[in-house]
């Protein structure tokens, strides 16, 4: 008699703890922290898992059900541009920044905590919360690039003034951030942008049209504006710092217009602005503002692809727990065969890009603590991480829609916010072309490909030394390193059209090449999985061979673990 089946439920991954079931995070955080901090951390990180799988869950539905509402006049016909958020959004403001998501990463002296964590912490941290909410971890994002930029760029009296709200853990206190960046007239060609800015006395009045303003109600916000009599492009724009409140609590001069009607992130305010003489303070050089701006920026690509590796952990765990607990064909659906090779696959692609998400955050450590070498391996890696992990988000979205099938697509299940949120992370600081430009720019200008080959070179002859990954793979990893590396070379001597389309073609392989090379170092003694894992990233995304039917029959439960069975 055939054995039978458990009961076929419809359940989902919510009431887990986001971090404890989490190994491949855990280990990730252990290879590049050390097991000092992984002590320091856990506390932390095991108290947002918990809040992130269970209320934090449960307050970003109602996020999304209820969102932002414009309000431009008050009962007596004042304009008041306020926005009305809804109770639940509230409840996760207050929620995550009261667990320090930004506060704990901060010195004392700028209003944090006396032992500031690194960012490997921090986006540990965000990575786990994003698994709930993702509208709100753009503000998170856009604060935290405020006051870093602050930090590192403003006059000691503003940072005085200003970083300690930015990283407040009280909500009474709390200021958020963000940037005015994109107008109509230029979206990512920022060069056009025709702001103005003019000088009065010792502050500045800005005067123009912002067409994206994302947390468009901030406290603190950075602006892109040209001031008078500066040259065109880039390079004539400054950065300039516009607080929503004048210093007698009265409004700033800046109307917002109306909010975008989005099709994801609908529980955080998007809207577009027009600034009316809004008094500003410059922040560092006025000729350097573009370049100051980026770095913001490109901390925010970093944000941007946490919050795509939190999409994707989210939806493989609703994948997983799914065909753990629900039976077709006689059979659970995990057993199936096509089922499993499409579960091993995202797997390890996931694992591939939290690898190169997290190897980029501990160059940023490195870096910010004055490492030459890592700051151009941030430079390498910040637009591979962007570029990969936003188009996997989508897709692993869509992914597991599709595997619950029709409660994937019905509202009540978390699968339609996730795909709904997660196609703006191809979108949101620069679209896949302008990352390959990015890539390629780096590589040619700032020696990034020297790193970035470095890196590879480094992971390779660690991997050989443990022995733990065959030789064969190593070899064929190898192989198809010296020949990107060629092409990539070859790219700096093409004409500035051909180089395009080469860096076009060659940055999925070369981010495919980095994520194979790290999970190769990754590699432990005793720990049969993490051997397994790079061996099977480099058959299918870099040799390009297929699995056998008897490896997916039964190296399953080696590679996917066995969340939610039970």
């Amino acid at each position: 008699m055939s054995q039978a089946l458990p009961a076929n439920r419809i359940t989902s991954a919510r009431g887990f703890n986001y971090f404890e079931t989490d190994a491949v995070l855990q280990r990730v955080l252990l290879h590049f922290g050390g097991a000092s901090l992984m002590d320091q951390a856990r506390p932390l990180l095991v108290r947002m898992g918990e809040l992130a799988g269970t209320r934090g869950a449960d307050l970003a539905d109602e996020a999304d059900r209820d969102g932002p509402v414009h309000i431009p006049y008050d009962r007596f016909g004042e304009r008041v541009d306020e926005i009305r958020r809804s109770r639940a959004y509230e409840e996760l403001v207050r929620l995550a920044y009261g667990e320090g998501i930004i506060g704990n990463y901060y010195p004392a002296a700028l209003g944090g905590v006396e032992h500031p964590l690194p960012h490997l912490v921090k986006f540990a941290q965000g990575y786990v919360f994003a698994q709930s909410e993702q509208g709100l971890y753009c503000p998170i994002c856009m604060t935290d690039g405020v006051a870093r930029v602050l930090a590192r760029h403003a006059a000691p009296e503003i940072q005085r003034e200003v970083i300690p709200h930015l990283v407040s853990r009280d909500y009474g206190q709390l200021h958020q951030g963000a940037m005015f960046l994109t107008e109509k007239q230029g979206g990512s060609d920022v060069g056009a942008n025709t702001c103005r800015a003019v000088r009065d006395g010792e502050h500045w009045r800005l005067h123009g049209d912002k067409w994206f303003c994302s947390n468009v109600h901030a406290d603190q916000i950075l602006v892109l504006a040209r001031p008078e009599g500066a040259p065109p492009g880039t390079r004539g724009l400054g950065l300039f710092l516009l607080s929503r409140r004048l210093p007698d609590g009265s409004p700033n001069r800046y109307r917002i217009n109306r909010l975008k009607d989005k099709f994801g992130t609908r529980s955080m305010p998007t809207g577009e602005v027009t600034l009316e003489g809004a008094a500003a303070r410059a922040i560092g050089r006025l000729d350097h503002g573009f370049k100051t701006m980026a770095e913001m920026v490109n901390l925010s690509r970093l944000y941007n692809s946490v919050a795509s590796l939190a999409c994707m952990r989210r939806a493989l765990n609703e994948a997983l727990v799914h065909c753990a607990r629900r039976s077709a064909f006689g059979a659970l659906i995990e057993q199936h065969p096509l089922m499993r090779e499409q579960l091993i696959q995202l797997h390890l692609e996931y694992e591939g890009a939290m690898a190169l998400v997290f190897r980029c955050v501990h160059a940023l450590d490195r870096g910010d603590a004055g490492d030459a070498g890592e700051q151009r391996l941030v430079r390498a890696l910040t637009p591979l991480c962007k570029l990969t992990t936003a188009d996997q988000a989508v897709r692993f979205t869509w992914a597991a829609m599709d595997i619950l099938g029709g409660n994937g697509y019905v509202n009540e299940f978390v699968t339609t916010r996730l795909l709904r949120d997660a196609h703006v992370l191809p979108i949101w600081e620069g679209s896949a072309h302008i990352q390959k430009l990015d890539f390629l720019r780096g590589l040619h200008k700032e020696g990034a490909g020297e790193a970035l080959a470095g890196e590879v070179r480094a992971c390779l002859r660690r991997a050989g030394e443990a022995k733990l990954v065959s030789p064969s793979s190593l070899r064929a990893l190898a192989e198809a390193a010296a020949r990107v590396e060629s092409q990539l070379a070859e790219s700096g001597k093409a004409s500035a059209e051909e180089a395009q389309l080469l860096a076009g073609r060659l940055a999925p392989q070369a981010a495919h090449l980095m994520k194979a090379s790290l999970l190769c170092a990754l590699a432990s003694p005793g720990d049969r999985r993490s051997a397994l894992v790079p061996e099977w990233y480099i058959s299918l995304f870099v040799t390009g061979e297929a699995l056998s039917l008897d490896a997916i029959r039964g190296e399953y439960d080696t590679v996917c673990h066995p969340f939610g069975r039970a």
